[in-house]
C-alpha cells in the first residue's frame, strides 16, 4: 500500500482540485489519502462534505507542514509514503509511477513540479524562482533535493531518517541533507509529475518569499552548524545572492529549453522574489539559533 499524505493550512482555493486527483488515480494497487488540516477558513468543510472517505485529521492550531506530515506517517498503513502539498495536482498515474518506480533501491524518489495556473504572470514568478530544478524535460538522475510538494520515501528510509523538522519550514531541505550525509541517493524520475498552483498575488508571494528564505537560513545556520564566522561571510555576501541565484536559474533554462518564452516575461519578477528570499536569508543568519 502507498499512503498518500498532505499537510493542509487555509487551502479552501486549491485542496477540492488536489484532492480530485487523487481520488481519480488510475492504479490497480491499494492506497489511501491522508489529510492533516489545521485550516481557519473552509477547507474542511470542503473536504468533509466532498471527500468523505478519506482519513481526515484536524487541529485547531496551526501546524506547519513537516509537523502535519509527522503526524500522517502515525497514521499510514503503507510501506511507501508519498508527499504532495494542498496546492499540488497530481497526474492520473502518479501513484502507479510511484509504485514502480521504487523497485529502484533509492530510498527517495521524487519528480516533476509543472506550473498550475501558467495564466497568471505572477504565478510563473513564483514557478521559476522555486522550481526551476524540476521543471519537464530534467533528465532522469540522481538528484541533490528533492522538494515535499513531490516526495516519496520508502517507510524504512523514513523511520531511520525522520522525522521532520517541526516548527519551521524548509523542512523538506533538512530531510533531503539528512539522507546525503548518509550517502543515500536521491532519484529523480521525470514520469512522476505534479502541477503546483502558484500564488497569484505578488505582495503576498513576497512576504513568502522572505519568509522562506529566513527559515532556509535559521534551519542552515543549526544543521550546518555554521560558525560566527561563516555567518558573517553570509550576511556579509548577502546583497550578490540574488545575482546568484538569478544566473543558476538562467543556467537551468538554458539546458532545460523549457519555457524559455514565460521566463523572459517574468524575469524582472523573478528576480524581485530572489531579493525578497535573500533579504530573509540575510535576517535569518542574524537570527537567534535553533535545534532541530
Amino acid at each position: 500500500m502507498v499512503s498518500v499524505i498532505i499537510p493542509s493550512f487555509n487551502s479552501q482555493h486549491t485542496i477540492e482540485k488536489c484532492l480530485y486527483a487523487l481520488v481519480n488515480q488510475k492504479c490497480q494497487h491499494n492506497y489511501e489519502i491522508i489529510v492533516v488540516d489545521s485550516s481557519q477558513d473552509n477547507t474542511s468543510k470542503i473536504i468533509l462534505q466532498k471527500f468523505p472517505d478519506i482519513a481526515y485529521y484536524s487541529f485547531f492550531e496551526r501546524k506547519y507542514p513537516g509537523e502535519a506530515r509527522n503526524f500522517g506517517t502515525t497514521k499510514a498503513n503503507g510501506q511507501i509514503f508519498a508527499f504532495t502539498d494542498s496546492d499540488c495536482i497530481v497526474e492520473q498515474d502518479w501513484i502507479e509511477k510511484i509504485i514502480e518506480a521504487h523497485k529502484n533501491p533509492s530510498p527517495l524518489i521524487g519528480g516533476i513540479i509543472d506550473n498550475g495556473n501558467p495564466e497568471s504572470y505572477v504565478g510563473w514568478g513564483h514557478y521559476f524562482s522555486e522550481f526551476s530544478q524540476w521543471m519537464p524535460k530534467t533528465t532522469p538522475d540522481h538528484i541533490e533535493e528533492i522538494p515535499a510538494g513531490c516526495l516519496s520515501v520508502k517507510r524504512w528510509a523514513f523511520e531511520k531518517y525522520g522525522p521532520f523538522p517541526a516548527g519551521t519550514y524548509s523542512e523538506d531541505t533538512l530531510f533531503n541533507w539528512r539522507l546525503r550525509e548518509s550517502q543515500e541517493q536521491l532519484l529523480f524520475i521525470p514520469g512522476i509529475k505534479v502541477r503546483h498552483i502558484n500564488q497569484t498575488n505578488f505582495f503576498k508571494l513576497l512576504k513568502k518569499q522572505a519568509i522562506h528564505g529566513k527559515f532556509f537560513a535559521i534551519v542552515r545556520t543549526s544543521t550546518k552548524k555554521l560558525s560566527l564566522f561563516r555567518r558573517s561571510i553570509f550576511i556579509l555576501f548577502a546583497p550578490l545572492l540574488p545575482f546568484v541565484l538569478f544566473y543558476r536559474i538562467c543556467m537551468r533554462m538554458i539546458q532545460n529549453k523549457t519555457y524559455v518564452r514565460q521566463f523572459i516575461m517574468a524575469s524582472p519578477m523573478v528576480f524581485f522574489l530572489l531579493i525578497s528570499w535573500s533579504w530573509g536569508e540575510f535576517c535569518g543568519y542574524l537570527s537567534k539559533t535553533r535545534r532541530f
